[in-house]
C-alpha cells in the first residue's frame, strides 16, 4: 500500500480489486462470498468492529433453509404457533403442525458468511468508515477513514450495501425508499413463554404492532413496529409486557429505520444497491435477511457477467433490476398494500378480521413467512374485502397478483 497526499490528508492507496462491497450485512457479505468463491478479487468494508452487529429479531421463514442450508447451525428457536392479541379482550391462537419460522442468531450467521468470504479470498476491512467515492468511466475509487488516516481502494465495480438511509447511495445518484417505518426492540431475559406473541391496540398507537419473541435460555425480544416515532421509545408497551409476562429488561431499547418500498433504480454504470439501502425488505414485518441475500445472489450473477465480458455500462446493470423485479416486485407491492391496509384499521376492525380468520379456514392455509402475497390474496377473497374503503379499495383494484 503506497502513500500520497490529497489536500490535508495522507492517502494510503491499495491495490485494485475487481469489486468493492460497502457494508457487511446479509446483502454485502453474501455478495462478497458469492464473487470471491467465483474467483474474483473482493474488498469488503464495514464501519463496525463486530460483523453483523445490527438490531434485528432474526426471524426468517423455513424457505431460508432451501437456499442457505447453513442457517440451520444458527437457529435459536423454532416457531410453529403464535398468539395474536388485540387490546386486552381478544386473542387468536394459531397452531401449526410444521415449523413456520426460524429465529436465528443473526450476528453469528452473518459472521459465518463473512468468514467464508474471507476464506475464499475476500479482503475484509473492519472499522472503515467510507466517507467518499468516485465512479468514473474507467474505475471506482473509494475512500475510507481508519485510525486517523484515509485509505483509498480501487475497483471495477462498487456494491453499496450500507443499510437504510445511507448517504452513500445518494452520493452515487440513487434515490432512497420513499416509505419507511420505525422499529423498537429491547433484549429481555427471564422470558417464560414458548411461542411468539403479537399485539395490537392497547398502549400501541394505530397502525403499530408489538411482539414478545422467545429466543433461547429464557431470553428474547420485546419490540414494536410502526410508521411513527414513539415517545420514550415505546416505554408504555414495554412496561405493559413486563407486567404481563414478568420478564426482566436486559438492555436499553434500540431504534432503527426500515424501508418498506423498493427503490425504482437499483443500478448505474459500475454500481449496484443491495439490501436495506435498496428497500429490499418485507413491508409487512420489516424483515430483510432473506430478501437481502436473495437480492445479493441476483446482483452477483450480473456482476459476474460484467467482469467476464468487461461490460460495466448502465445498460448491462439494468438486468439486475429486471431479474429482481421478476421475482420480488409483485410480492413487495402486495405486502406494501397489506401494511397500508393494516394502518387504516382501528381496534374494532382488527378484532372483526381476527374473528373472521378464526371462524373461516384461513388459519389452515399454508402461510410462507417470507412470501405473504398468497395469503393476502386469499384473505381478500373473503369478507375481509368489505373493510376496504375509499383509496384503499382503489389501490387494491390496481394490484396484480401474477
Amino acid at each position: 500500500m503506497s502513500l500520497f497526499k490529497k489536500g490535508n490528508f495522507i492517502i494510503m492507496k491499495s491495490l485494485k480489486t475487481d469489486v468493492i462491497v460497502i457494508g457487511c450485512g446479509p446483502g454485502g457479505a453474501q455478495t462478497a462470498r458469492n464473487l470471491s468463491q467465483r474467483g474474483f478479487s473482493v474488498i469488503l468494508l464495514d464501519y463496525r468492529f463486530n460483523v453483523g452487529d445490527k438490531l434485528c429479531t432474526g426471524i426468517v421463514g423455513t424457505e431460508m433453509l432451501n437456499h442457505y442450508p447453513e442457517v440451520s447451525n444458527y437457529v435459536l428457536n423454532e416457531s410453529r404457533s403464535a398468539n395474536i392479541h388485540c387490546d386486552n379482550d381478544y386473542s387468536l391462537k394459531i397452531e401449526k403442525n410444521k415449523t413456520q419460522a426460524l429465529i436465528i442468531d443473526r450476528q453469528e450467521f452473518i459472521k459465518n458468511i463473512s468468514i467464508e468470504a474471507r476464506n475464499s479470498g475476500t479482503i475484509l476491512k473492519l472499522q472503515r468508515l467510507v466517507n467518499n467515492f468516485e465512479i468514473s468511466e474507467n474505475e471506482v475509487k473509494v475512500y475510507a477513514k481508519y485510525n486517523g488516516k484515509i485509505e483509498q481502494y480501487n475497483s471495477d465495480v462498487l456494491v453499496i450495501a450500507s443499510g437504510y438511509g445511507s448517504k452513500l447511495a445518494k452520493h452515487a445518484g440513487f434515490d432512497l425508499s420513499e416509505h419507511y417505518i420505525y422499529g423498537y426492540q429491547t433484549k429481555i431475559t427471564n422470558v417464560n413463554v414458548d411461542k411468539v406473541n403479537v399485539f395490537s391496540g392497547g398502549s400501541l398507537p394505530k397502525g403499530h404492532f408489538g411482539w414478545v419473541v422467545p429466543t433461547f435460555k429464557n431470553k428474547g425480544f420485546c419490540g414494536i413496529l410502526g410508521k411513527e416515532k414513539l415517545q420514550n421509545n415505546g416505554l408504555a408497551f414495554l412496561s405493559d409486557m413486563k407486567r404481563k409476562f414478568d420478564f426482566e429488561i436486559e438492555d436499553k431499547t434500540k431504534v432503527w429505520g426500515i424501508p418498506i418500498s423498493p427503490v425504482a433504480r437499483k443500478s448505474r454504470s459500475r454500481a449496484l444497491l443491495v439490501g436495506d439501502v435498496a428497500g429490499q425488505v418485507k413491508p409487512t414485518t420489516g424483515g430483510g435477511i432473506y430478501f437481502a441475500m436473495r437480492s445479493a445472489d441476483i446482483a452477483s450473477e450480473v456482476i459476474n457477467d460484467s467482469l467476464l465480458t468487461r461490460d460495466f455500462s448502465e445498460e448491462h446493470y439494468k438486468s439486475y433490476s429486471k431479474k429482481w423485479d421478476k421475482i420480488f416486485k409483485n410480492e413487495l407491492r402486495v405486502g406494501f398494500f397489506a401494511r397500508q391496509f393494516y394502518e387504516s384499521l382501528n381496534s374494532d376492525d382488527i378484532k372483526g378480521i381476527l374473528n373472521h380468520i378464526e371462524e373461516s379456514d384461513l388459519i389452515s392455509k399454508n402461510i410462507n413467512f417470507d412470501w405473504h402475497s398468497k395469503i393476502v390474496m386469499m384473505a381478500f377473497k373473503t369478507k375481509i374485502k368489505s373493510y376496504l374503503k375509499g383509496k384503499m379499495l382503489k389501490r387494491f383494484k390496481r394490484l396484480t397478483f401474477n
